[in-house]
């Protein structure tokens, strides 16, 4: 099923039947507008893949947290099925941050983070979250121990938030942290849903 797109309709007015058996430009017009705004907030997603941190990785320094990137220039980034509503990104490359000012209040996020970290020691404690700077409210969704040194471990988590308007403004940051010196870490891609439940 497709958005109605046929023009504003006008009554006829040489019809003469009664009113309660007519069905007048009113009611078509209320039709389009009550089902296109269904496909005006409908949810989406989008898969952006990082290409620079694969051969620049992001060093991690001691006990700082530390922004991941992605410059959305992977040959795999996916764009297709954003919402139709969203005319920019969802990524911000240049801030390093998610982008909430065209999703709206009161809808849900689901981001899933693909990367690799590199530890420099062994028995690195790596953690992991998101950043909102308008807040300063943080949401940690991993802490992991990395065993041995130069080891490359890759992880996938998926985080689920809504939007508030307090987070509209400067969206969130993706941030890692890790306890030992030495550690890199190389982004595969960030997958972001958007769902609308009304």
């Amino acid at each position: 099923m497709a958005k109605i797109t046929y023009t504003t309709k006008i009554d006829n007015q040489t019809s003469a039947l009664p009113a309660v058996n007519k069905v007048a430009a009113a009611d078509m017009n209320e039709i389009k507008t009550s089902v296109n705004s269904l496909y005006d907030s409908k949810g989406g997603w989008v898969d952006y893949e990082d290409s620079a941190t694969s051969g620049t990785p992001i060093n991690l320094t001691q006990n700082v947290w530390t922004d991941l990137t992605n410059d959305k220039a992977g040959s795999n980034t996916n764009v297709i099925y954003k919402p139709s509503y969203i005319t920019g990104d969802l990524w911000d490359s240049a801030s390093n941050s998610l982008k909430f000012s065209e999703i709206g209040v009161g809808k849900v996020l689901i981001i899933r983070n693909d990367f690799d970290i590199t530890a420099g020691a062994s028995n690195t404690r790596l953690d992991a979250r998101l950043y909102f700077p308008d807040t300063g409210k943080t949401v940690e969704f991993m802490h992991d121990n990395i065993a041995s040194n130069n080891e490359l471990v890759r992880y996938s988590r998926t985080t689920q938030i809504f939007i508030q308007s307090s987070e509209l403004t400067s969206g969130c940051k993706i941030q890692v942290k890790v306890d030992k010196s030495g550690c890199t870490a190389t982004v595969e891609n960030f997958l972001i849903t958007v769902l609308s439940h009304f």
